[in-house]
């Protein structure tokens, strides 16, 4: 979204701004803005756009009227979830977030039986709500869960309801295959001793979505994000997608970046992890080596630092915790963010 520009009129210097989150200390919209606010403070014209790679922070990088509903979270209590309608492609899509209906939040310290038992019951139940407010199809942002139930209170509550009552569309933060989602079961309070549980759990839907849905799910990429939640809607006909692809393809990322000055984005830590498709790596993608883009991130391992040179030689990566110190960089995230970036849009501009 343009937001304006300076107050001379000059739109010489373009400024897209488009953060993905620090998580535990800035939403990818409160880091955007504060760029954009810099960037209009310099006489540029600029255009706001939060990421996300289906994680935490997916629905606000939509726009749209946004509804809440009452739903089941993880251990079956009742939260306040939200869909943002948003308008893609000339049709409404309910967006919603598997985060902010089972995400680890709603569960920071589990006990061994609450991490086995977390449910994705609520993500069903949210995408049924968003059909009856309108939605003609359906974005889910598929990460951050505390479930490791491989999608099965999702797929039962939308099977007991006929099935997907519009196209959906689930947006995942990295790749695992159905069979691995035990891959991260640990970083949500399952104990080491009981990943075969975990195993057989993924192991038993996968014959039964195979024998009520002729969907084999066990090898399929991207099913095994959020604890299994991509592989149940797999099940019954959900596109898996990448996060990155989705929220940059919806909202004419790649049209917006055509012919700017420079590229704001980042995240709180870059690292191996960020060179598997995240928002970093993918507006770097999306530039090409014709539109310069800054990075500005918490902090910085320096390895895969240099492996994304490497490839992106027109992109220029800052580490807050190097340049303003660990407590800084926590702490006062924004206005080191804006530091960076006002002395990056001088040095161009020069």
């Amino acid at each position: 979204m343009v937001i304006g520009e300076c107050a001379d009129g000059r739109s010489d210097f373009h400024v897209v701004s488009a953060m993905d989150k620090f998580r535990g200390t800035a939403t990818a919209r409160q880091l955007s803005e504060s760029i954009s606010r810099v960037a209009l403070s310099l006489g540029c014209s600029t255009d706001l756009q939060p990421m996300s790679d289906g994680g935490e922070g997916f629905r606000d990088a939509f726009d749209g009227k946004v509804w809440v509903e009452t739903v089941p979270g993880p251990l079956g209590e009742n939260i306040a979830a939200r869909i943002t309608m948003a308008s893609t492609f000339g049709q409404p899509t309910g967006v919603i977030e598997v985060a902010e209906i089972v995400g680890r939040d709603f569960l920071v310290s589990p006990t061994r039986e609450q991490a086995l038992e977390a449910s994705s019951d609520g993500v069903g139940h949210l995408i049924l709500a968003a059909v009856r407010h309108g939605a003609e199809s359906i974005l889910i942002g598929c990460g951050g869960s505390a479930t490791s139930d491989g999608g099965w209170g999702c797929y039962r509550v939308l099977r007991d309801a006929g099935g997907l009552p519009v196209p959906v569309v689930a947006a995942t933060d990295v790749t695992t295959r159905f069979s691995a989602a035990r891959r991260y079961a640990t970083q949500k309070g399952v104990r080491d001793e009981d990943l075969a549980v975990v195993d057989a759990r993924l192991a038993a839907l996968r014959e039964l979505y195979s024998c009520e849905q002729s969907v084999d799910v066990g090898e399929m990429d991207r099913a095994g994000a959020s604890g299994g939640i991509p592989g149940g809607l797999a099940a019954l006909g959900a596109s898996l997608v990448s996060g990155f692809d989705a929220v940059s393809g919806s909202v004419n990322l790649p049209g917006r970046i055509l012919g700017s000055s420079l590229v704001v984005t980042g995240e709180g830590r870059f690292d191996e992890g960020s060179l598997e498709g995240k928002v970093t790596v993918g507006i770097a993608s999306l530039s090409g080596h014709l539109v310069p883009v800054l990075i500005v991130c918490g902090s910085v391992d320096d390895e895969s630092a240099d492996q994304f040179s490497a490839h992106f030689p027109q992109a220029k990566i800052v580490s807050l915790e190097s340049r303003f110190g660990r407590n800084a960089s926590m702490n006062d995230v924004t206005s080191c963010v804006e530091i960076v970036v006002r002395e990056e849009i001088e040095y161009r501009r020069q």
